[in-house]
């Protein structure tokens, strides 16, 4: 593997980070390590060198370990006694408890496949990996990490999770060719 720069080492260490406690067994503290996990999850994307449009390939997901993947994780938010205590005391409406956490579990499974497809990519070339990953951010699951910390945070400090408004990021490699 080519030697790779800072940014892509550190982004590198966080995504494996999110897909290890995404793949390994969720424990009674996962959601306060998410909580800690997606700002940094946040600042290494978005510390990647421009992209020079080469990672642009779509990534086709495997529909059914997706399926699998989300129901685990919704299942896994809905039992949380924690989560749902919080939320109990936020929201008069305990019956859109589920559809929250299949909200939640819907981004956390999308970001899940796209960071661990950068990550595969990672062994064939970093710079091919870092493009994808933010690529991949700005065009999808950068949509999904921004609702997930939003969830989270609103929870957290006893407010309703807001549903996030439709919206498209801006073009990055527009951003980054005219600083303000």
């Amino acid at each position: 593997m080519k030697k790779m720069p800072l940014q892509c080492v550190r982004m590198a260490s966080v995504a494996r980070e999110y897909c290890a406690l995404i793949d390994d067994e969720r424990d009674a503290g996962w959601i306060q390590r998410l909580a800690k996990l997606l700002p940094r999850l946040h600042v290494a994307v978005t510390a990647l060198s421009a992209p020079s449009n080469e990672g642009r390939a779509a990534l086709v997901y495997d529909d059914e370990k997706r399926c699998d993947l989300f129901l685990c994780l919704s299942e896994d938010l809905r039992s949380d006694r924690r989560l749902y205590a919080a939320y109990r005391t936020i929201s008069a409406e305990p019956y859109r408890w589920p559809q929250h956490c299949e909200r939640m579990a819907d981004n956390l499974a999308d970001m899940y496949f796209d960071l661990r497809h950068g990550l595969d990519l990672l062994w064939v070339s970093p710079q091919r990996a870092s493009e994808n990953w933010q690529y991949s951010f700005y065009s999808h699951w950068g949509k999904h990490l921004l609702d997930a910390e939003c969830w989270l945070r609103a929870v957290e400090s006893g407010s309703e999770p807001a549903l996030q408004p439709e919206w498209w990021w801006p073009d990055a490699s527009r951003l980054a060719a005219n600083p303000a």
